[in-house]
């Protein structure tokens, strides 16, 4: 009996996450090369937990209630362990089948089963209108949370995140899963409840900012998450986190989160005394004021970008003649100038921030909506505020 080795790739411990790629030249050409072989290898196994759904789905339809529950403990167990026979992944599907048609009303297709074992192995599935993805989504979701993986499911707005955690509900609680959702507005202690719920629905903005603040309570530059937070452990840091990790997430509306929406970085800065760098902040912006369009620095408005001349390069090195150390490296001078004149020209009031009680406040340029706790990072936000 073939088995699944996904579970190995989902990262576990007490906060997980998806390491990034450090295989060596040769490994990523072997992956690539191996890219060919993967929707085979995939069809393949699908089939046979396609198979598996159909023969143990006609089982379930016999059972009681009770005994639906004895047979989710079974599969519970089994899922628990870190290899999966690809027929478990058919006896899971075809339990939460089971449930939506009991529940809901509504029995998965073939099309969503098969919808459903491409997102549990990472690939895209792309769906037509009408196919059902919320519903699709449930298996995947209710498999790796059977197995104890944090699962979230990421969507464009608050209103679908609600709207789908309610609908799809009665299906996550029959499996004995809790649900949690995360909107707009919410404190940190019902983040850290919502988060710590089996599934977890929310949009792609509050996700990545909620990781944002917890990367902000480790206190260092990205490195061994877990081993930062034994450190952490010690000195009560722990209880200041969000979520529990992020180690699988079902995206719905993908191309609109990973490509539209990605173009736009989210960022947030912390907090400190602002003393001494408020100076520097105040003396970019001098400096930046100084500088002439086309002859010291260029505009691309498409990207929003701000590039120095050479001769920029060189009138900024006389204007910080004389001034404190901080602005001797050139690298160093010329990205803070950088900024300084990104805020100048690039950013305007009552289009991408307001002014509302002597702060500064970003507007999302795609919901119109004021993000009061968010700050743009590498001193942009102070610089802003400067200008102002």
């Amino acid at each position: 009996m073939s088995s699944l080795n996904l579970v190995e790739s989902i990262p576990r411990g007490f906060y997980p996450e998806r390491p990034g790629w450090s295989g060596k030249a040769w490994e990523r050409w072997l992956e690539r090369a191996a890219t060919a072989y993967v929707p085979m290898r995939h069809a393949a196994r699908f089939h046979t937990v396609l198979a598996r759904a159909d023969e143990y789905g006609l089982t379930l339809r016999g059972m009681d209630d009770p005994a639906l529950q004895g047979e989710l403990r079974r599969l519970r167990a089994v899922l628990a362990s870190p290899h999966w026979p690809v027929t478990v992944v058919g006896e899971s599907f075809a339990l939460v089948r089971e449930f939506a048609d009991r529940l809901l009303g509504q029995r998965h297709f073939e099309v969503q089963l098969a919808g459903g074992w491409i997102l549990l192995n990472g690939m895209v599935a792309e769906m037509e209108t009408g196919e059902g993805k919320t519903l699709t989504a449930t298996l995947p979701a209710c498999t790796m949370a059977l197995a104890g993986v944090p699962v979230h499911v990421i969507t464009v707005n608050d209103y679908l995140a609600r709207r789908d955690a309610l609908w799809m509900e009665p299906v996550y609680r029959a499996c004995g899963l809790t649900v949690g959702i995360i909107t707009h507005g919410m404190s940190p202690a019902e983040r850290q409840q919502a988060y710590g719920c089996d599934v977890t629905y929310c949009t792609n903005k509050e996700v990545v900012f909620d990781y944002l603040k917890d990367r902000l309570v480790f206190g260092t530059k990205p490195g061994d998450v877990q081993a930062t937070l034994q450190r952490l452990s010690r000195g009560g840091g722990v209880n200041r986190l969000l979520l529990r990790g992020l180690p699988y997430a079902i995206v719905d509306e993908a191309d609109s989160v990973l490509v539209d929406e990605a173009r736009t970085p989210l960022i947030i800065s912390g907090q400190g005394d602002g003393t001494y760098e408020g100076q520097v902040y105040r003396q970019s912006v001098e400096l930046a004021a100084q500088l002439c369009e086309g002859a010291d620095f260029t505009i691309d408005g498409a990207s929003r970008g701000v590039a120095l001349t050479e001769a920029g390069r060189a009138r900024l090195a006389q204007l910080v003649d004389g001034l404190e150390a901080v602005w001797n490296g050139r690298r160093r001078r010329e990205e803070l100038v950088g900024q300084a004149l990104t805020a100048l020209h690039l950013f305007n009031r009552d289009r991408d921030y307001l002014v509302r009680d002597g702060r500064v406040q970003i507007v999302d340029e795609f919901t119109g909506r004021v993000l009061a706790d968010r700050s743009w990072e590498r001193g942009l936000h102070q610089m802003v505020e400067v200008k102002e």
